[in-house]
């Protein structure tokens, strides 16, 4: 159905409709509508994808920062709290690998496909994302106060 015929419906077909067909793909279908095809439910969730990645790469840039900065105020002066050129290389991988596990989880919604994408694992996986973006972040301040309780530096 085009997006023409959508605004000449009776206004009681108007929301469902609306909701699942002019979505920018960002919009969470209501609970009672359902997608018709295991291929909707894949374009569900590659509609996410790029949210996914932004988040990921927002938490993850600011936890970088914060491992130069926190990290290299808590060794002593000419040691690397973690070496540069790894931590670029271990980035490189974790975005690889959190794209994987992000396609894990629409392989799982159709294999044990219901009908509607499951909001719920979509969510759960970007928080989890989230978190083990952040971890290398945390740990560095924590380190970085530690020093600053103890008076010494991390060797």
């Amino acid at each position: 159905m085009s997006e023409m015929a959508i605004w000449f419906r009776k206004p009681s077909e108007y929301n469902h409709a609306m909701e699942r067909e002019t979505s920018n793909g960002l919009e969470w279908a209501s609970e009672d509508s359902r997608l018709s095809t295991r291929g909707d439910i894949i374009r569900w969730w590659e509609a996410r994808r790029h949210t996914y990645n932004a988040a990921i790469l927002a938490v993850g840039f600011v936890s970088f920062l914060l491992v130069m900065i926190a990290g290299s105020a808590a060794v002593k002066p000419g040691e690397d709290f973690e070496e540069p050129l790894a931590m670029l290389t271990r980035t490189v991988i974790y975005v690889v690998m959190a794209n994987i596990c992000y396609k894990l989880g629409w392989v799982v919604d159709t294999v044990w496909y219901n009908g509607n994408p499951r909001k719920r694992l979509y969510k759960s996986g970007l928080i989890l994302a989230v978190v083990l973006s952040a971890l290398p972040g945390v740990w560095a301040v924590v380190a970085w106060l530690i020093t600053v309780y103890t008076g010494r530096k991390l060797d």
